[in-house]
């Protein structure tokens, strides 16, 4: 009954210590935002980067998932179409991600602030969760701390922006009580059931994780060793190691009804494994990475600040007397391989997933603070068995000469530095005054909370200075919501797509990487950026001409041939656009009118055997008239070229253009090796050019009048830029539009995953489809299935025979029945080691 009772208050008690620990980080991130004036608390907008770009559309995509108004399987405002497993596996995992469904689309920045919140305050209790049980011996006041050390570390103040990374931060300190319990009481289900979690919510932090996982098991076997040497420790060493990977390769399996269809995903583009990741390379000096223990850390180096307090007890740690030898020299391994891991680039490669990236630099780092706030709870256990205060104070000292000697060495944030010389020369001074007077330790919370206030004042003043209002981005979303809704509600049709030129936050170079509008507002379109791109999609379209980029779709200027193909209906534009129509019975919004497209074609339409040939050009115009040409069975130039005349004169490229005495429209392309070059047709500045999200193809006006198309800010000869000028052939378009019509698929279902249509042939052909090839996908015609095969480079044609033929499609996430299996395999595989070890004690 009393040990009943005193569970029960222990309980309680830890519950209370979580809640103070909850509170803490939560309201230190507000106030954070407040004195930053960031929204909520500020006009400014919260989000951030990539969280602005991206991850805001996917939420609110992901909101009309859960409304059932769109589907992760496949969906048609991904690019042409493509499954979104693979972008759910790496940012939508999260549970807490379910409740976006309870905010406006307009108020989703709202929603992703509480959710960066909670995840914080969710990061220090689980770091509570791990420090009580891992050092119990540790008091309240250490607990609370470190736990918010934890929650407001560097590495959340800067990745905050991916949102999704956090998870990892969540799950880390569970994962390794759990690999803890298993070298201590050889417990399993834990570690299990915590590396599946963590591998299914965010495989690619589960990664990091888990490959720490395997460190931290090591470390604490290594140290639970006998100090005797007994006979045959090092086998049983190995077997327990062996024993641990099994566990976890049985948790990693059982995520596999979740993890192996997002892995088949990501194979549609995801760049592959490349030995140059090992190419012998550093980030700057290996001095450059204790810079980042400072307040205000960024850039250039890794950020490991986690509070002053917490690094000051990893140095008592490794100078205390009464910490073994064994055990300082194998956490000074540790730290030294997490330091190295940061500096030498090959192993950051590792870490990062076997890839280098290069954006978002240090992507692991959480793992290092981790191990750092491991060491520092390790010597607060030993300063509570009777640390000297004046020896911290000494520690304190120390780090001031050595932060001192930083700001001489560096150039680089000597302001920020400063901050950090006066917290250290004030815990130096707190810690010598509690050694006479105790009631002054009680101010280091205060001086605690202080600091990270400032620090992530500092940090989110770097990082949001140049952040738009938030209200732009509510009243942008808004207006956009009512102009779609209209086009939508206008339209019969059963199949178009539409897109935006203008998007979102445009850049005064007119670029812009803001590309996932169709799944914000629920149409197909042909722009979209993230990190799970279909390669053959991207490939389509950079060679016909729509963007420079291949692991992204980029659509910001009309083509007209390619906008018929691909069935672009309707273009949003805050400027005519070429060959299209005014829509004038929607009004403008954002700026922007609605255009229609008269030559738009349907979802299918008859082709020729030539379609199933590759087209290969580096003129994007060549390429257009091949891809008609064999969809069509016979050569059709739609594409007239003709030559400018080109002249250069202070570092201004120009090409001149003759009148050809016609309406037809002219367009062009430059290819050159200069970057980042302004363009200019008649004296008008149209966009920056040969630049990352840049256009390739641009519309030059019309054949009614002579052209001047200019390069601003070459530095190159005439010689270093080819350059490709077309007319399009209007009525030989017109005709060849008409043609297309007259073979037309009826479509009856055009939905996320589902196509269904009719068409009557006159003798047996083929019906491609402007849908990109997939393996998921799955053809019946007149019920009968049917190979699917990929033609005009990208897209889909199935058999028809003559007369009637009803073509039905359906998509299948590929990966998911293996992925089950996996599963299955998974959970035996545990049982079986469960099994085993049972069978094992009772012999």
């Amino acid at each position: 009954m009393l040990k009943n009772r005193e569970l029960h208050e222990n309980r309680k008690k830890n519950l209370a210590v979580m809640g103070i620990i909850f509170i803490c980080i939560t309201g230190l991130f507000m106030i954070i935002h407040a004195v930053s004036g960031i929204y909520p608390f500020g006009t400014k907008s919260n989000m951030l980067w990539d969280q602005d770009i991206q991850y805001v559309d996917y939420f609110a995509f992901y909101q009309d998932v859960l409304l059932g108004k769109a589907h992760l399987g496949y969906s048609f405002s991904k690019s042409m179409g493509g499954s979104l497993m693979a972008l759910f596996g790496y940012y939508l995992g999260c549970p807490l991600n379910l409740f976006v469904v309870f905010f406006p689309k307009a108020l989703i920045p709202l929603f992703l602030f509480i959710l960066n919140t909670v995840k914080l305050g969710l990061a220090g209790i689980t770091m509570d969760f791990f420090l009580s049980r891992r050092f119990p011996v540790l008091s309240l006041r250490i607990r609370i701390l470190l736990s918010v050390s934890y929650g407001l570390m560097q590495y959340v103040m800067i990745q905050s922006s991916n949102i999704m990374w956090l998870d990892g931060v969540i799950l880390l300190p569970l994962l390794l009580w759990n690999v803890y319990r298993f070298v201590t009481d050889k417990k399993k289900t834990g570690l299990f059931i915590t590396v599946l979690l963590s591998i299914a919510i965010n495989w690619y932090t589960g990664y990091m994780t888990g490959i720490f996982a395997g460190c931290y098991f090591l470390y604490e076997r290594i140290l639970s060793m006998p100090e005797t040497g007994e006979k045959g420790e090092w086998k049983k060493v190995i077997a327990d190691t062996v024993r641990a990977g099994l566990v976890m390769l049985s948790g990693v399996l059982g995520s596999c009804f979740i993890f192996y269809p997002i892995v088949k995903g990501l194979q549609n583009g995801k760049e592959v494994f490349s030995l140059s990741i090992f190419a012998q390379a550093v980030n700057g000096s290996f001095l450059d990475i204790f810079r980042g223990f400072a307040l205000g850390s960024v850039v250039p180096t890794v950020s490991l600040y986690c509070g002053l307090p917490a690094l000051g007890l990893v140095l008592y740690y490794f100078i205390s007397g009464r910490i073994p030898g064994k055990e300082k020299l194998l956490s000074g391994i540790a730290v030294i391989f997490m330091l190295v891991s940061c500096w030498f680039i090959p192993l950051e490669c590792v870490w990062s997933g076997f890839r280098y990236a290069g954006s978002y630099r240090y992507r692991f780092s959480f793992v290092a603070v981790f191990l750092l706030i491991y060491l520092a709870a390790r010597g607060a256990a030993e300063f509570a068995e009777g640390g000297e205060m004046k020896k911290m104070s000494a520690i304190y000292g120390g780090l001031l000469l050595l932060f001192i000697g930083f700001y001489f060495h560096n150039v680089y944030g000597q302001g920020y530095l400063k901050v950090t010389f006066v917290f250290l020369a004030i815990y130096c001074l707190l810690f010598l005054l509690a050694a006479y007077q105790k009631w002054v330790r009680y101010l280091l919370p205060v001086v605690l909370a202080v600091e990270f206030v400032l620090n992530g004042a500092i940090t989110f003043q770097i990082n949001y200075q140049w952040n738009p209002e938030n209200q732009a981005y509510q009243d942008y979303v808004n207006q956009s919501e009512v102009q779609i809704r209209s086009v939508q509600e206008s339209e019969d049709s059963v199949f178009y797509r539409m897109d935006t030129l203008q998007k979102r936050y445009l850049e005064p170079n007119r670029c812009s990487a803001y590309l996932n509008e169709a799944m914000v507002y629920g149409y197909r379109g042909l722009n979209h950026y993230s990190s799970t791109y279909d390669s053959a999609v991207g490939d389509m379209l950079l060679d016909i001409g729509y963007s420079t980029e291949r692991d992204l779709s980029i659509v910001s200027e009309s083509v007209l041939p390619a906008d018929s193909l691909f069935g672009v209906k309707y273009l949003l534009s805050a400027e005519n656009v070429a060959g299209y129509e005014k829509v004038s019975s929607i009004p403008d919004a954002n700026q922007k009118a609605v255009y229609r497209n008269p030559y738009v074609l349907g979802a299918g339409m008859l082709a020729a055997g030539s379609v199933y040939d590759k087209v290969e050009s580096k003129d994007p115009f060549i390429y257009q008239n091949e891809l008609f040409s064999n969809i069509l069975g016979r050569k059709v130039d739609l594409y007239k070229k003709i030559e400018p005349k080109t002249s250069l004169t202070d570092q201004s490229l120009n090409f001149h253009i003759p009148s050809v005495g016609t309406g037809d429209l002219l367009y062009g392309y430059i290819d050159t090796e200069m970057q980042d070059l302004a363009l200019s047709i008649d004296g008008e500045y149209r966009c920056d050019y040969s630049t990352w999200l840049s256009y390739k193809i641009f519309n030059a006006g019309n054949g009614n009048e002579e052209h001047t198309i200019t390069l601003d800010r070459y530095s190159g000869t005439e010689q270093d830029a080819t350059s490709y000028f077309y007319y399009l052939d209007q009525s030989l378009f017109e005709d060849v539009i008409r043609e297309l019509k007259s073979k037309e698929m009826t479509t009856e279902i055009f939905d996320d995953g589902h196509v269904k249509g009719n068409y009557t042939a006159d003798e047996a052909g083929i019906m491609l489809l402007t849908i990109p090839y997939d393996d998921g996908w799955t053809a019946r015609v007149n019920g009968e299935e049917v190979e699917i095969k990929q033609a005009a480079n990208a897209l889909m044609a199935v058999p028809v025979t003559e007369g009637a033929n009803e073509i039905e499609l359906k998509y299948h996430v590929p990966g998911v029945k293996t992925g089950i299996l996996l599963t299955i395999a998974g959970v035996l595989l545990f049982l079986g080691l469960v099994w085993f070890d049972r069978r094992k004690k009772q012999e």
